[in-house]
């Protein structure tokens, strides 16, 4: 063969083998059930895992089955993740919390939010909401500043959690504005919501969604939501920032695998959650409950990850947050 010829071959050759690569990327589809992994039932991760589960089970015709792993603030939902089979069947919902505050909060953390996981989309960007019992003597941020510095450590606020987005963000609010705030952990939205509404705890941070139906029922009185724009539901709660607390910003949630998950199958997932993401009913599902959607690439959700790391590094160390 002579040399235009070797060329010509290599050259069909290659265009075959990506081709072939393209197709196999189109092709893969479940051919059995595929699980969820999320933290505590009734969590906005829950939440959101089951939200993307009947649309995502019409696509791949095959149940998606979600199981909740709560406890360690993510850590053992993301464990089981880590240590599942890398076939596409086992997909977790994470936020920026487990991948990119964890790695500074523990000192042995079992795993590495880089190199144990594949990204496959960041779902949105969403806000969460400071919420209080109707007996809470005060009606905004700066009556519990107020508060909080007049009687330190008598005001409890719960949370779903350890260091997850909720916590991680009251006690940035706390150490920004110099109060003192007894955090009481739940395991998970549902737990944390009954304790309020009971007026066992007198202020409760969490995930919009899960607190919006009781504030609109007036069963709970909403003092801030974070980020930098208000709620479309709630137009006259201010944010954090309106209330002279700047820097209180969004969680935001996304959908991994198991490290060396394939190429072809991290494509697929990616392109059928996405084309989820842009389905107007859920946009304005997601809008109204104060999410942005994302849906960006796989290799866009690892830059952002990346870029978060050292970011939170210095938040951590600069607030002393502490996983409890």
């Amino acid at each position: 063969m002579d040399r235009r010829g070797f060329i010509q071959s290599v050259t069909c050759a290659t265009s075959t083998a990506l081709a072939s690569r393209a197709l196999a990327q189109e092709d893969w589809t479940a051919t059995r059930p595929i699980r969820i992994v999320a933290s505590a039932a009734g969590g906005i991760l829950d939440i959101v895992a089951r939200q993307l589960a009947d649309p995502l089970q019409r696509a791949f015709g095959q149940p998606i089955v979600v199981e909740n792993k709560p406890g360690g603030g993510g850590i053992v939902a993301m464990v089981t993740v880590k240590n599942s089979a890398p076939d596409g069947y086992t997909l977790g919902i994470t936020t920026f919390v487990e991948m990119t505050i964890n790695p500074w909060l523990y000192e042995r953390l079992p795993y590495d939010p880089i190199n144990d996981f594949q990204p496959v989309v960041a779902i949105y960007n969403g806000q969460i909401l400071l919420a209080a019992h109707p007996t809470f003597p005060g009606d905004s941020i700066a009556d519990v500043i107020r508060l909080a510095k007049e009687q330190p450590g008598r005001f409890f606020y719960a949370s779903s959690g350890v260091a997850r987005p909720p916590h991680v963000w009251m006690e940035r609010f706390a150490s920004s504005a110099g109060v003192d705030l007894v955090h009481v952990p739940y395991k998970g939205a549902g737990p944390l919501v009954q304790a309020v509404l009971s007026g066992e705890v007198p202020l409760a941070m969490e995930g919009a969604p899960a607190l919006l139906p009781h504030v609109k029922a007036g069963k709970l009185k909403a003092l801030a939501v974070t980020g930098d724009k208000r709620l479309v539901l709630l137009p006259q709660v201010p944010t954090f920032a309106e209330s002279g607390v700047p820097g209180i910003g969004l969680t935001w949630v996304g959908l991994v695998a198991p490290a060396g998950t394939p190429a072809a199958v991290i494509a697929r997932l990616n392109r059928e959650v996405v084309k989820i993401l842009r389905q107007d009913d859920v946009k304005a599902s997601y809008e109204q409950s104060g999410r942005t959607i994302i849906g960006n690439s796989p290799s866009e959700f690892e830059q952002l990850i990346r870029q978060e790391l050292p970011e939170w590094r210095e938040v951590v160390h600069r607030t002393g947050l502490r996983p409890g």
